[in-house]
């Protein structure tokens, strides 16, 4: 009996880890109540496994509609702002573009994903490579400037993907459109590491630099900090003598 007692123990401690796969076999040879108490079991494991599909299924269908609304979005003003002449009115529907494909994109990568309820849902290199690619579209127009990418290690979980995007967003089309005056060429690096649990994002430029302290109230720095405290990070902002600028994010990637 109590070898039945404790393959029943294992299966229940299977079961509720969500590891257990029926075998019908295993208690064929066990007390009626045993035998009995195992196909309950067997029962219960497939029902959770039957609903944890299900809810996979939606979870994938939902991003899928999400990505696809945002896209429509993303679409309209796009078409919206090419018939705008003054670049003053125009500027803010690109940049609302932007940050709307970037969205989809966050969408994109969790339906595509194989586990939609991962806790690390996204992949760090995925999400910024896909981001630069998307941001080299939406400036191709600037192809004197180039934006390069480089990421080392993951540790992006589910609630920070949309801020440490936002975050990039911003400081990428704050270089193209600051750094680079004039059409002035010159390099964007977008560069990602995660070094014992803390990560850095850096956004690196050659441009023209800016004064640290100036224009501290501007809408892009007011979003580069909110974006940072939502990540409950540490935003840096750095001009060097030489030209350029770095904007950096770091924070706890475990946290």
């Amino acid at each position: 009996m109590d070898r039945w007692v404790k393959a029943l123990r294992e299966q229940v401690s299977k079961v509720s880890q969500g590891e257990y796969q029926a075998d019908p076999l295993r208690f064929a040879n066990a007390p009626e109540d045993i035998a009995k108490i195992s196909a309950d079991l067997d029962a219960l494991a497939e029902t959770l496994a039957d609903r944890e599909r299900k809810q996979q299924a939606l979870a994938h269908e939902i991003h899928h509609r999400v990505k696809n609304n945002l896209q429509i979005v993303t679409s309209l003003l796009k078409l919206q702002s090419r018939s705008i002449a003054d670049p003053m009115i125009r500027q803010p529907l690109e940049q609302a573009q932007i940050r709307m494909g970037a969205l989809a994109l966050i969408h994109r990568l969790h339906y595509e994903q194989e586990d939609a309820f991962k806790a690390e849902g996204i992949s760090v290199e995925r999400l910024l490579t896909g981001l630069c690619a998307q941001l080299r579209n939406a400036f191709q127009h600037r192809d004197e400037i180039i934006l390069s990418c480089r990421t080392v290690g993951d540790g992006l979980t589910r609630d920070r993907a949309i801020p440490l995007t936002l975050f990039t967003v911003e400081a990428v089309t704050n270089a193209y459109a600051h750094g680079f005056p004039d059409g002035r060429a010159g390099t964007i690096a977008v560069d990602y590491s995660l070094s014992d649990g803390e990560a850095i994002l850096s956004i690196r430029d050659d441009g023209v630099g800016f004064e640290p302290q100036s224009d501290c109230r501007s809408m892009g720095r007011q979003l580069l900090a909110a974006f940072a405290n939502q990540m409950r990070g540490k935003l840096t902002l750095e001009s060097a003598t030489t030209g350029g600028a770095v904007v950096a994010l770091s924070y706890q990637a475990c946290a």
